[in-house]
């Protein structure tokens, strides 16, 4: 007999679910409207949002607004939006593992490593320790259990909220330094290793007779279930994503429905362990870190992800910590455990990180600041710890105590990462970041800017030569200025207008900044590079250059890269098609914080080059060609005079002659009538056996015997010097290359010799690349390599500075 629906009872529930809807995003709403409000007074301190989207919640919990629905009547507020809270945390997990920087990380996953293990033991030893004297005062009267105190105690001590971390260290620019990455990786690490414990503490107690149907096989087999459908799914994504890509090859984003479907499978993806319980969160970091980051299928769910996340979901992530406090239950039975868990939580990091920082040789003045960011609770904790409170493993004062703590950890993590964020400007605006002080085998961050599709090549195929590592290069940045079709209109408008507006194969022809993304997308395929392109709008050379300032303090490169104002006409004839874009190399020239090099591409020389395609394809292509090469290698050399700008130019190109595919001469040009003996000053030193070593004190000098001890003795290069008699001579050397070289790498120049650049004060634009670069850059002959004019940092602002030409004798 079929049953009888209740008509009133399915309205009230009805009612129920609208009301509560409205609840949530009526505090949404108010949250991130006060969060905002908040933040204007602390950002001028450098402060993270989310201390003010905390405050906030605190302040909207405080009204009680559920008392004034009708049909919302709950205990706590996590029974209302524990389910969204969850979705959000599975989304921005995986937005962090689709954003991380993986070769970086792994780069750094030593220190991680040891950071996170004495941090986590000596939190589980110290909660070990105390957890018979707190006893008495967090645990229910009737349950006798130290051993299930103890145990919890550990893994909340323990525990990092990865979310919090990461989403501050984001937001105040330090995923690109050394000790932002740091700290997102042992949080992320930290995190995962109690979500393992906390799931196999659960199994254990559920296991017993207090859950009906449940038993410890079942549990752990539905467990292991959901991991192997996890694994199952990340090993299908490569050839899903592929296959998505091929479809929408050339286009700047997927179409909405197959976005969509991504979406909706990241979320079902994520949630398989919640189905039976467990946590959700490394699934989906595993899912973002394993999802391909090529292609429009990236783009389109990163782009659809950023907005959302960050100012809809995170904002009322963090205010939802907030509005869980409630001051009517306040007493020193709750404030007196909150504060002791903080501290105790607060010395057991901040002891594992110092110790670790010990056997590391990093300073205590940081260690202590790692332990106060690591200590974060954040909440997915709590949510975690209601599990205890509901087995009755503590009292429920203790639950509120925990929801204390976590505030107060975040928000003493706030100061913390502003000093962090100010010592870590103020150390990468006062180091010199000159490559020739850079180790051989440090990482090199590279931000490179192009203004269209004709230009992209030339300067990815130069970043993939100084990755000579791909798989340990960190993510390179690719900054593309497109025209503005209007006012007003950024990257997303402008590709929407484009591809909506034509058949999606159409637009690929007229759409220049998609032809950049497929560019991009070839380059990532064939090098195995993670390169992350963004769209800017071209505004002019005062915008652009704030535009490059801006990402250049976000991505903190050790080299900026940018292309010529001129382009190369087909008859080998140098154009400038855009007067503002020699403005802005000139205005970037003079602010930049790191070394800058201006690369001036030639495509169409006659003996052909290796700038336009990637090594792999161009060599693949060269030997099918002549099949009697073993070897296909990039001819590069570089040009010597003196002065630090030369010096960084040969730096330079030693980490081109890393690639194995590159073959570099150093041409150093001297005076006929001088000798290096006369030009030395050096200092003879007597050693403890009676010989005598030479210290020689010209920097110059001591450049170019490094290189010689390094590459020519070890026939990785090639070394030869040119005598010249007068600058002219000079100019014929230069000349000369053509048809010899791929790349001629030079300095920017202003502190060499004048005995060498007298009379050369002719070429008008030296000042933006020098007479040298001048000099290579404007040649005409199309057998002329490509030309790459370097400037260390610490160059002042630029004056030739020449004495007066000679007169030329009557003949």
């Amino acid at each position: 007999m079929a049953r009888r629906i209740d008509c009133d009872s399915d309205s009230t529930v009805q009612n129920v679910a609208l009301d509560t809807l409205f609840l949530i995003v009526f505090q949404s709403a108010v949250v991130i409207a006060l969060g905002k409000f908040i933040h204007l007074g602390l950002r001028r301190h450098n402060l993270p949002s989310a201390t003010s989207q905390i405050l906030a919640g605190i302040v909207v919990g405080s009204l009680g607004l559920h008392d004034v629905i009708v049909h919302v009547d709950v205990e706590n507020a996590e029974d209302t939006y524990g389910q969204y809270v969850s979705e959000v945390r599975i989304f921005y997990m995986f937005y962090v593992g689709l954003e991380a920087d993986v070769a970086a990380l792994w780069n750094d996953i030593r220190r991680a490593t040891i950071f996170t293990y004495a941090s986590v033991a000596t939190c589980l030893l110290l909660a070990a320790f105390v957890s018979g004297g707190m006893y008495g005062s967090m645990m229910h009267t009737p349950v006798r259990s130290p051993e299930l105190l103890a145990a919890v105690l550990m893994l909340s001590l323990a525990d990092t909220a990865s979310v919090d971390v990461s989403r501050m260290a984001g937001e105040m620019g330090l995923a690109a330094t050394p000790s932002g990455r740091l700290v997102v990786a042992t949080a992320i690490a930290t995190n995962i290793i109690c979500i393992v414990g906390e799931g196999v503490f659960s199994c254990m107690k559920m296991a017993s007779s207090r859950t009906p149907g449940t038993s410890a096989p079942q549990r752990l087999g539905l467990g292991i279930l959901a991991l192997l459908k996890a694994g199952v799914a990340v090993l299908l994504l490569r050839p899903v994503v592929g296959f998505i890509n091929r479809r929408n090859a050339g286009r700047h984003r997927v179409g909405n429905w197959e976005l969509l479907l991504l979406l909706v499978a990241v979320s079902y993806i994520g949630n398989f362990p919640q189905r039976v319980g467990f946590d959700g969160m490394p699934v989906s970091l595993l899912l973002g870190l394993a999802f391909p980051r090529e292609g429009p299928v990236a783009r389109s769910v990163m782009d659809a992800l950023a907005y959302p996340l960050h100012a809809l979901a995170l904002p009322f992530y963090f205010g939802a910590m907030g509005m869980r406090l409630n001051f009517s239950a306040m007493s020193g039975a709750i404030l007196v455990p909150a504060i002791l868990l903080t501290l105790l939580g607060l010395i057991g990091k901040c002891l594992g990180t110092m110790g670790a920082a010990r056997f590391l040789k990093m300073p205590a003045a940081d260690a202590l600041r790692f332990g106060v960011l690591l200590n974060l609770k954040g909440h997915v904790n709590m949510i975690d710890m209601s599990f205890a409170s509901s087995e009755g493993i503590w009292a429920e004062q203790a639950l509120m105590a925990m929801v204390v703590g976590s505030m107060i950890s975040t928000i003493m993590a706030g100061p913390v990462f502003a000093v962090v964020f100010r010592k870590e400007k103020e150390a990468y605006e006062c180091s010199r970041q000159a490559l020739e002080r850079m180790a051989p085998d440090q990482e090199l961050r590279m931000l490179a800017c192009v203004h269209g599709a004709r230009g992209t090549p030339g300067m990815l195929c130069l970043l993939e030569l100084l990755a000579s590592k791909p798989r340990a290069q960190p993510a390179i940045h690719v900054l593309h200025f497109f025209d503005v079709a209007r006012k007003h209109a950024g990257p997303k408008q402008y590709h929407g207008r484009i591809q909506d507006s034509e058949h999606k194969h159409m637009s690929r022809r007229k759409d220049a900044t998609t032809q950049v993304n497929w560019a991009v997308d070839v380059f990532t395929c064939a090098t195995d590079l993670v390169i992350r392109q963004v769209d800017a709008g071209d505004r002019g050379s005062a915008v652009n250059a704030k535009t490059v300032g801006r990402w250049t303090e976000n991505v903190r490169p050790g080299i900026l890269l940018l292309p010529y104002h001129k382009e190369q006409h087909y008859d080998g004839t140098m154009v400038c098609r855009r007067e503002d874009r020699r403005q802005l190399n000139v205005e970037v020239l003079e602010r930049a914080p790191c070394t800058t090099a201006i690369l001036a591409d030639r495509p169409f020389r006659r003996s052909g080059t290796s700038f336009q395609l990637p090594t792999k394809i161009s060599t693949s292509t060269e030997a099918a060609e002549n099949q009697g090469d073993e070897k296909v290698t990039t001819h590069v050399a570089a040009v010597f005079l003196g002065g630090p700008d030369d010096r960084e130019a040969v730096a330079l190109a030693c980490r081109l002659a890393k690639n194995e595919s590159v073959c570099l001469t150093v041409v150093r040009f001297v005076l006929r009538e001088k000798t290096h003996e006369h030009d030395r000053v050096a200092t003879a030193i007597p050693d403890v056996d009676g010989e005598v070593s030479v210290v020689v004190h010209d920097p110059d000098e001591v450049c170019m015997w490094a290189f010689q001890r390094e590459y020519v003795a070890k026939e990785r290069a090639a070394y030869a010097e040119k005598a010249v008699t007068v600058p002219m001579d000079v100019v014929e050397a230069l000349r000369g290359f053509a048809g010899e070289y791929a790349l001629v790498v030079a300095g920017r120049g202003g502190r060499q010799p004048a005995e060498l650049l007298v009379g050369l004060e002719g070429w008008a634009e030296c000042a933006q690349v020098g007479p040298v670069g001048e000099i290579l850059a404007s040649d005409q002959s199309l057998d002329m390599g490509s030309v790459l004019v370097v400037q260390q940092k610490t160059a002042p602002p630029f004056h030739l500075n020449l004495p007066a030409a000679a007169p030329t004798p009557a003949t």
